[in-house]
């Protein structure tokens, strides 16, 4: 199975890895599974247009081609807040509750200050 990664380096030093989100960006799914190569995906290039939306255009199973639209910072926002894979799944899942509860908690601050309008 082939899927696509994002990840970020530093602009100064492209050699370097700064953020590596765990899981992947892009998988086959549905009627991207089936063709002459099942169940692959492959980028065919990205472009960003004037207002920083971005179109992704890739492959499925060497069969068809399709384009995933986005924006500069939706996909920053995913490289630099999902969490690096822990390596185990009881590392990446601990990640994962972190990441869960800091959002609840954001939600209920955000529900408290809604009330007091």
């Amino acid at each position: 199975r082939y899927v696509l990664y994002m990840f970020m380096t530093d602009l100064e030093d492209i050699t370097k890895v700064t953020h590596k989100p765990a899981g992947y960006f892009i998988a086959p799914e549905g009627e991207e599974r089936v063709g002459d190569v099942s169940n692959v995906v492959f980028c065919n290039g990205w472009i960003k247009d004037e207002d920083d939306t971005v179109y992704i255009y890739y492959a499925s199973s060497d069969t068809r081609m399709h384009v995933a639209v986005s924006t500069v910072d939706k996909l920053v926002d995913y490289v630099t807040h999902t969490p690096a894979d822990g390596m185990r799944s009881a590392a990446s899942v601990k990640e994962i509750y972190k990441l869960v509860n800091s959002n609840k908690q954001v939600s209920e601050i955000q529900h408290v200050n809604n009330q007091a309008v």
